[in-house]
């Protein structure tokens, strides 16, 4: 007879964990030119990328794996540099400067004006990682396109969306995920970002590496 075969996945580098969650305590402040913008009650250095505020997190990979939520600073870093989100290493193949991709349909949308690219909110996988993710993420069974990507650069942002509610504290506006262009200068002070979302271009299929 046969027992349990004992295995364990391996936590994503851009998963958030339940002990990186913090309060959130917000408020709407005036803007120099006018208006009204979202902000932390106790300000920080590096609260707002892109002229947004930013959700805060905290990076200590502790506690359970949230496995359906990405750590924000993690994500924006793979982003930004370009690291696997798996492994958190450099995912650009240093022969051909390209840089290996996963391509959902939750995760990518096509845009018109740009027949090989897109916008996506998933970071890079490296060469190394894409057979364990192919094999372990319920999510690329159910569509997935390994691709890699000549460059990228940062876009737009998924944001939770608030309102200015009594005495100028934010009020949630039960709105999640509202992907906002970086250019929106309308929504973008009413945002709490989450995710950061970028325009890859020159797509190109990528056989499925062999595991």
């Amino acid at each position: 007879m046969k027992g349990p075969v004992a295995t364990r996945l391996r936590i994503p580098y851009v998963i958030a964990h339940a002990g990186e969650a913090v309060p959130q305590r917000l408020r709407f402040v005036r803007r120099p030119l006018g208006g009204l913008r979202l902000a932390y009650d106790d300000p920080r250095r590096g609260d707002e990328a892109y002229g947004v505020l930013r959700v805060r997190v905290r990076g200590t990979r502790q506690g359970a794996p949230q496995w359906r939520m990405l750590n924000t600073l993690r994500q924006w870093r793979c982003m930004e540099r370009h690291l696997c989100q798996v492994c958190g290493e450099p995912a650009t193949d240093p022969a051909s400067g390209r840089i290996p991709w996963i391509m959902t349909d939750t995760a990518f949308r096509e845009l018109p004006d740009d027949p090989t690219g897109g916008l996506t909110s998933a970071p890079p996988t490296c060469e190394a990682c894409i057979p364990e993710a192919l094999a372990t993420c319920p999510q690329l069974h159910i569509s997935s396109a390994v691709c890699t990507a000549a460059r990228s650069e940062p876009a737009a942002v998924l944001a939770d969306m608030f309102t200015p509610g009594p005495n100028g504290r934010a009020v949630h506006t039960g709105e999640h995920n509202v992907e906002i262009s970086l250019k929106d200068e309308t929504l973008l002070p009413y945002a709490l970002a989450t995710q950061l979302v970028v325009q890859v271009h020159d797509l190109r299929p990528a056989p499925h590496p062999v595991g």
